[in-house]
């Protein structure tokens, strides 16, 4: 049996334990998960620990604040991830549904296009991302990669012809 590695449990809580448990993860703003391993150090320490130690108990309601500041961080990081997917989907309505420019100056705008959406690439690059961003974006960057990598090489293949 391992002891060095983290435990996990599913507890099915019925009645007035489970109306305890709601109200008090309403009342202190925690998740119901937080709160039941709150209880859980507490039974567990109390079982060995002299009555009143103010220490656990604090460093207990800590665990308890943070178990429940992942939870807010992870749907935050969803949210994210939402909108960049509706940014994505509305600018490709807004280049769906954007008149073409004249066929004479067509190239110069394209070639305009495209070096304006390299430098806005860069820029969100170099300054709108770190490194604990979830894979989710991180997914997006590899398949616009290798989406952009195939057209290149139909384009190379294309002049080539």
């Amino acid at each position: 049996m391992n002891s060095k590695g983290p435990v996990f449990a599913q507890v099915k809580l019925v009645g007035d334990y489970a109306r305890v448990l709601r109200e008090e993860s309403e009342r202190r703003n925690v998740t119901l998960n937080a709160l039941v391993s709150e209880y859980a150090m507490e039974g567990i320490e109390g079982r060995n620990a002299p009555d009143g130690d103010k220490l656990a108990g604090f460093e207990r309601r800590i665990i308890s604040t943070m178990v429940a500041l992942r939870g807010d961080v992870e749907s935050l990081t969803a949210t994210i991830d939402v909108t960049v997917a509706l940014v994505d989907a509305l600018a490709k309505l807004l280049l769906v549904h954007l008149p073409e420019p004249a066929a004479e100056s067509l190239d110069g705008v394209l070639a305009s296009a495209q070096s304006r959406h390299e430098n806005l690439l860069k820029s969100v690059a170099l300054t709108g991302f770190d490194e604990d961003r979830p894979d989710a974006l991180r997914r997006i960057v590899k398949l616009l990669s290798e989406r952009l990598g195939q057209k290149e090489e139909k384009e190379s293949i294309e002049a080539a012809a």
